[in-house]
């Protein structure tokens, strides 16, 4: 991973001469979450009903949310909101999905980008409903290999719930992870707790997926090793009937008990199971997945205590209503801030706003309040204790005047409702706090994602951690054939809009070992120059983001006679110089040093990107004009959560 130098003189330099980016402008951006119903398979699942939360970079901004479409496109999502450097989480608290975080993704003023599409990552999924165990079951094992250090998640899908199927009727399941040892699944010891499944009610149109959670930590894995999930009734000798899929795959199988035929199966049960793998922990997360149960109580501020177990706060879902006198959850907003120790404690890091979403009928509104943070907004301690904190953000005058379905009219009064946590499951390590001061004997129904790793970020500054791979050919200038003094260093084509220009693949003077490309005029040759080198870089990718950088040197300050420019054209062409759609970055600021330059994020419009490098000067008598380009990269900028080494 390649890390930029320093930002102050030299990038506040080049940004300038860049132009300002208008943060404020509208843009758009959407896409699909979905992916494979089986491994390998073409056919496609829709994630529907999955949160959205994308929050601009820094604080003053409201988030956006959206649910994920459950029809026709499904798992479509759109966000539209000022420009700007975004965190985009897709999560559901109460869903079977490892949450997904995405981070430096920049949108342009007035930018519409439709090809965001994202797949969540399971160390064991499938998603096949067309067949099912022919025979009731009393216990299911899964087994899968571990690509993570702590299961987070699991799902399940049912034919029949084991009570009546399509009817009214359901049952508590549990869900444990047990590690491969001697004998069948069943004699396998467990690793963590129980997590019970409340109310199970499949079969028939009631085609619901049943999922359940855990904090990272509390079921630990070891990468490569075999274990298996375990789904049984909470009462004893009851049974139920699942979803599976024949697979003659041994690393997974499923194992049964119950009637017809019992032991392996050569079947892959319709089950998912996430972990702790991509750089994200959830230290508090949402076990049992029972939604909107008991109300916690109105109040403008609510606060919920809990041990950090990584380096950096990474996004907050906060389950919370309105009601009768109040606006729809959609059109409130909290503050959200985290203080170190407890309610009472110093603010880390900024603060941002959360938005709701949720539904509506009229005269009553639940759902979230949600809001995410990129690297390094919220850096924290793991192991240390902190509260995060949501305030109402109304006032008169976003309440005054509302009136509901039944005509009541709005109270005026800011705050809201958050639901508690769902019985079995706690927070040992925490306690809610109403109005930041009065603790309260239970747990707020929240949702905390954090960063594993450590890493700095200022949004829509050029220093974003990016991939190591140089994607431009011969960008360090060091390859190349001279002819007379003159040349072009390998994978560039020189340019000239000017006859003057003259084109050089030379040596460092002080280092003879470093070469780089050079345009040269001016009183050289007595001719004025225009032109330089141009490479085109295919095979990129539309959804993905990109920084150039590299480093220019002139004989001469930035002045109307005398210029070095950077450019880019997202279209890919490389024919002409004076396209239109060429972005250009004068510079530099001071003459006979290596300036660094650094590029805006960059999106290709189809899949390639031309970089053009060019020099040009309007004297003939002065001294020479000497133009001098050099350590020229085309890096993807990663969105992925910071990692554990982030390399050179």
């Amino acid at each position: 991973m390649m890390h930029l130098p320093p930002f102050p003189a030299l990038w506040a330099l080049v940004l300038t001469a860049a132009g300002s980016w208008d943060a404020a402008a509208q843009a758009v951006f959407s896409g699909r979450l979905e992916g494979p119903r089986v491994a390998g398979l073409p056919a496609k699942f829709p994630y529907a009903g999955v949160l959205c939360v994308a929050s601009p970079g820094g604080s003053g901004v409201e988030t956006r949310a959206f649910r994920t479409w459950e029809t026709e496109p499904a798992g479509w999502y759109r966000i539209n909101g000022p420009a700007g450097d975004y965190t985009l989480v897709f999560t559901g608290p109460a869903h079977f999905i490892r949450p997904i975080v995405r981070t430096r993704l920049y949108l342009r003023p007035g930018e519409a980008v439709d090809r965001w599409d994202w797949t969540p990552s399971f160390d064991f999924h499938m998603h096949d409903e067309s067949a099912w165990d022919p025979a009731r079951a009393t216990d299911y094992y899964q087994t899968f290999v571990a690509r993570g250090t702590s299961v987070t998640q699991v799902g399940f899908r049912l034919a029949h719930d084991g009570m009546d199927g399509f009817g009214p009727q359901g049952q508590n399941l549990l869900v444990s992870v047990h590690r491969r040892n001697d004998g069948a699944p069943d004699q396998w010891p467990q690793v963590g707790p129980t997590v019970p499944v409340l109310g199970v009610d499949s079969g028939g149109g009631k085609n619901y997926v049943w999922s359940a959670g855990w904090n990272s930590g509390e079921v630990p894995l070891e990468r490569g090793e075999t274990y298996a999930v375990h789904l049984c009734a909470e009462i004893p000798g009851n049974t139920f009937q699942a979803f599976w899929r024949s697979d003659s795959d041994e690393a997974a199988d499923a194992y049964r008990l119950g009637q017809g035929s019992n032991g392996w199966q050569r079947h892959d049960l319709w089950l998912t199971v996430a972990t702790d793998h991509d750089g994200l922990v959830i230290p508090y997360n949402k076990r049992v997945h029972r939604q909107f149960g008991e109300f916690a109580g109105f109040a403008r501020r609510w606060s919920q205590t809990y041990r950090a177990r990584g380096r950096g706060l990474a996004a907050v879902v906060l389950y919370a209503a309105t009601g009768g006198t109040q606006p729809p959850l959609n059109r409130q907003r909290a503050t959200v801030r985290v203080r170190r120790g407890g309610p009472g404690g110093h603010v880390v890091g900024i603060e941002k706003i959360a938005i709701g979403n949720g539904n509506y009928t009229g005269d009553a509104s639940w759902g979230v309040l949600c809001c995410a943070f990129a690297p390094g907004e919220v850096p924290l301690t793991p192991g240390d204790t902190y509260a995060v904190e949501f305030e109402s953000l109304e006032n008169h005058e976003t309440l005054d005047g509302f009136v509901n379905i039944k005509g009541q009219v709005s109270d005026r009064r800011p705050g809201f409702n958050p639901y508690r946590k769902c019985a079995p499951d706690t927070c040992p390590a925490g306690t809610a706090f109403k109005a930041g001061a009065e603790a309260m004997p239970f747990d707020l129904d929240l949702q905390i994602l954090e960063y594993e790793h450590a890493r700095e970020h200022t949004p829509r500054a050029p220093d974003a951690p990016t991939d190591p791979g140089n994607l431009l050919v011969n960008g360090d200038m060091q390859a190349g054939q001279l002819a007379n003094a003159q040349g072009a260093p390998d994978g560039w084509m020189p340019f000239a809009t000017d006859p003057g220009t003259t084109h050089a693949w030379v040596a460092d003077g002080p280092d003879p070992t470093n070469r780089f490309a050079r345009v040269i005029g001016g009183g050289f040759n007595r001719k004025t120059v225009d032109g330089g080198f141009v490479q085109r870089v295919g095979g990129l990718s539309r959804r993905e983001t990109y920084i150039l950088t590299g480093r220019v040197r002139s004989s001469w300050a930035l002045d109307r006679e005398h210029q070095c420019f950077v450019g880019f054209d997202p279209t890919g062409q490389d024919s002409d110089p004076r396209a239109a759609s060429i972005e250009w970055t004068a510079l530099p600021g001071l003459h006979g040093h290596f300036v660094s330059y650094a590029s805006r994020p960059i999106r290709p419009l189809t899949d390639s990107v031309s970089v053009w490098l060019r020099g040009r000067t309007t004297l003939t008598v002065d001294y020479p004009f000497k133009a001098d380009f050099d350590a020229f990269g085309l890096r993807r900028v990663r969105t992925e959560p910071p990692a554990a080494d982030p390399g050179p």
